[in-house]
């Protein structure tokens, strides 16, 4: 999370410290949006090209232009993680059957699990955009549920297309989850970031939507819409709660974010009045009291410039049915016990001074990860979380920690960081049932006991001191977020870089709910020695680089040569093909190790814009070709002794964002470059090894094209990675089916040919739901293999 901004010692091998000072491995989802919309810039309308390209797709899933050849594919296997989660901002329970429930997962789409969370299923993989945020379950029949798109918490306000995670309205089934239809009437701009939802219980049909720019609010299930509540505060609308105790709907919204936030209220379901606000009030989460509804709490973050940006303003709480005027701070972020102040802040570094430690570190999330509930059972008992769950027992003035993202995964007091959501069980009582259900960035937990004593006092935050236990429901929940993977020379293990979830290992052999966690933060590329597999390299954010020496049981920080550049958030690494000594690293330069990160050499000048990707000719380990954030192209056929003053030849075939560059593996003079974005070609191709270039005339839909892999037993059949899954052609690139048959159209970052059972595979490291794999080549005597469920 903190960048290292040290002289840059451009010319000499630069040696590797032995005392390396290693970066703190935190998740930075801030940072994480700017990566994702930098890759998706364009003068496209988003929605409209993934419109446009899934009518293609269904065009030629009709049409099977190249299904001859496309049929001898495998199906896709599921590889995982199925323990280890990704970013779920909902969960949503049948009070009918509580065994069955809706989880969103925020670029996997909806999963579903009618045992208690034994274990889950993907649902709802044809819907057209899989970035759902919201759900809401109709109260009169619990087989109708609307799912909301659109991930609408933003870090900043963000340029261009509008990106990151955009959506395209809102969905309806009304068959608990077999089939979804798109709701029409929210193909509007209003309706691009759907952020709450809630269902009148007087009223099945009536629907309030939270969106950027207001409430809406729909009497026929979605078919029209009205206005009810409109704002221009940026953020637009971001929590709703509503009284189940009155006669007409009778519900809060908070609307704002980074600019002044105020909780609005309506007795009538129609008529909307402020009622509370602060000047430097942020986003803010609302949570009603079930045992006695005229209370009602908010927990807001602050807007206010210095260390608690971001983080707590206060916890409010109104005891007169939220009327303006009744609206009290419980507690602020001046609370001389600091503990009290960080619900909306990393607490580990907030308090170190507390523990003994000569610094804080604030880092602030209330953006982010801002959730509050309260016990059903108690007015007084209420639950705020940001990236750990607090819980006060006196309304809100004192507050014990509840959770620790940062112990051990096996102590029960663990629970995975940035909490999003706090359910309680249907049929809570606070005595015989006391079970209480949490997302987060790692997916879904609970406890049975929400009732257990939490740690208080100013060193709480210094062990794990919460009598809490806590159980992950991650069984088969495939909603892990990849950037990046790598798989074992045996192909048998695979390990990738997630987001918020480090580096991550699997292994055929545990199947796919036994993956380990390995380093935290956000996980980005990675390399496996081919000639040594316990030799491992991983990063995470920005370029930081480690190293293991025995199969990724530990890891090292290996980078202090490398914190004078500056790079991506998630920086291309990559090993030479023909010798595993030299691995490559791309910043505002290209970086070499001749020797396994002993000692690093500046090996080109300055690049245009930062190097995005890396690609080595296989059979000559001299020819490099690398791409940049910018759209340009460079390469070099000295790169083995290249140096900051060696010159490599530039050309830029387009503006955009270089995401993949994949050499031929039988022909080292062919090399494809892909583009993310939106606009313009994905795919362009050289003959000469890269010293010029050519668009490759194809019938891709335009969408953003982020990985790449040439068949080296057919060079003709090409494999792309994109925002809708994989797509394959088998005459060189001119003709593109789309062949991810298994998993959803999700956005696919790294494909990475590896062996396969009997050959060579295809590795799909998706970004929402983890890791899979398809054979190059038939079974050898067996029928055609199912994937895995």
């Amino acid at each position: 999370m903190i960048r290292r901004l040290l002289p840059l010692l451009a010319a000499l091998p630069l040696a590797c410290a032995h005392q390396p000072v290693e970066p703190p491995r935190f998740d930075e989802p801030g940072a994480a949006q700017r990566f994702y919309e930098m890759k998706r810039q364009g003068t496209v309308d988003p929605q409209a090209a993934y419109a446009k390209a899934r009518a293609q797709i269904r065009e030629r899933e009709r049409n099977r232009r190249i299904q001859t050849e496309a049929q001898e594919l495998q199906e896709w296997d599921y590889l995982g993680p199925g323990n280890i989660g990704g970013r779920t901002r909902v969960l949503v329970i049948d009070p009918n059957d509580t065994n069955v429930m809706y989880a969103g997962a925020v670029s996997g789409g909806i999963f579903k699990t009618t045992n208690g969370g034994a274990n889950w299923t993907a649902i709802g993989d044809d819907l057209a955009n899989l970035t759902v945020n919201s759900l809401a379950m109709s109260p009169s029949d619990s087989r109708v549920l609307f799912a909301g798109t659109g991930e609408g918490f933003f870090r900043e306000e963000q340029r261009g297309t509008g990106l990151p995670l955009r959506g395209n309205g809102m969905y309806v089934t009304r068959d608990a989850g077999a089939t979804w239809t798109h709701l029409d009437s929210t193909s509007t701009d209003d309706f691009h970031w759907v952020n709450d939802l809630i269902v009148s219980r007087h009223d099945p049909r009536r629907i309030y939507a939270a969106t950027r720019s207001g409430v809406w609010r729909s009497g026929d299930e979605g078919a029209s819409w009205t206005h009810v509540l409109p704002t221009t505060v940026k953020g637009g609308c971001l929590d709703l709660a509503a009284r189940t105790d009155q006669s007409e709907d009778y519900l809060f919204a908070s609307c704002g974010t980074f600019q002044q936030a105020t909780i609005y209220r309506t007795t009538n379901g129609q008529t909307w009045t402020p009622v509370h606000t602060e000047q430097t009030m942020g986003r803010t989460s609302l949570a009603i009291a079930p045992s006695n509804q005229s209370i009602i709490y908010a927990l807001s973050a602050s807007n206010q410039p210095g260390t608690f940006n971001q983080g707590l303003l206060a916890v409010y709480r109104s005891d007169q049915n939220g009327d303006p005027g009744t609206w009290t701070a419980r507690v602020r972020n001046t609370d001389p016990n600091l503990v009290n102040s960080t619900l909306l802040t990393n607490p580990l570094g907030a308090t170190r001074t507390l523990c003994g430690y000569p610094s804080n570190n604030f880092t602030t999330m209330g953006w982010y990860c801002n959730t509050i509930a309260v016990d059903p059972a108690d007015p007084d008992k209420v639950w705020a979380a940001g990236v750990d769950l607090f819980r006060s027992d006196d309304g809100g003035r004192n507050w014990g920690v509840g959770s620790y993202w940062w112990a051990p995964e096996d102590n029960p007091n663990w629970v995975h960081a940035d909490q999003h959501s706090i359910v309680f069980h249907p049929q809570y009582d606070g005595t015989a049932n006391k079970t209480m259900f949490v997302t987060n960035d790692g997916g879904v937990a609970r406890t049975l006991d929400a009732r257990a004593g939490v740690a208080t006092g100013s060193k709480a935050t210094c062990g794990t001191n919460a009598d809490m236990s806590w159980e992950s429901l991650n069984h088969d929940y495939g909603a892990t977020q990849f950037y990046h993977g790598a798989v074992f020379p045996n192909g048998r293990r695979f390990l990738g870089g997630a987001q918020d979830n480090g580096t991550i290992f699997g292994s055929v052999d545990s199947g796919p709910n036994r993956w380990t966690r390995q380093l935290g933060g956000d996980g980005s590329y990675a390399a496996i020695d081919f000639e040594n597999p316990n030799i491992i390299y991983a990063q995470s954010q920005v370029g930081t680089l480690y190293q293991s020496f025995d199969g990724g049981q530990v890891f090292n920080y290996v980078g202090n040569a490398l914190t004078g550049d500056q790079y991506l958030f998630i920086a291309p690494l990559q090993m030479d093909p023909n010798t595993s000594r030299r691995v490559w690293i791309g910043g505002r330069h290209l970086w070499r190790t001749d020797n396994k990160a002993e000692t690093w050499t500046v090996s080109s000048p300055l690049v245009d814009g930062l190097v995005s990707a890396i690609g080595i000719a296989p059979g000559r380990s001299d020819r490099v070709v690398a791409g940049t954030n910018t759209g340009a192209l460079v390469r070099t056929d000295n790169a083995t002794t290249a140096t900051f003053q060696t010159a490599w030849t530039a050309t830029k075939p387009r503006n955009g964002f270089v995401s993949w560059i994949a050499f031929d593996p039988t022909n080292v003079d062919v090399v494809y470059a892909t583009y993310a974005g939106f606009g313009g070609q994905h795919l362009y191709k050289s003959v000469d090894g890269g010293v010029t270039w050519g668009e490759l005339q194809n019938d891709l839909p335009d969408i953003p094209v982020h990985s790449m892999v040439v068949d080296p037993t057919r060079p003709q059949r090409l494999f792309l990675g994109t925002d809708l899954g994989v797509f394959v052609s088998t005459n060189g690139g001119t003709n593109w089916q789309v062949e991810n048959t298994g998993f959803a159209a999700v956005v696919t970052e790294a494909l990475i040919l590896g062996q396969g059972e009997w050959g060579p595979a295809v590795y799909a490291f998706t970004h929402g739901r983890g890791a899979w794999k398809t054979e190059l080549t038939p079974m050898p005597t067996a029928p055609r293999r199912r994937r895995a469920s």
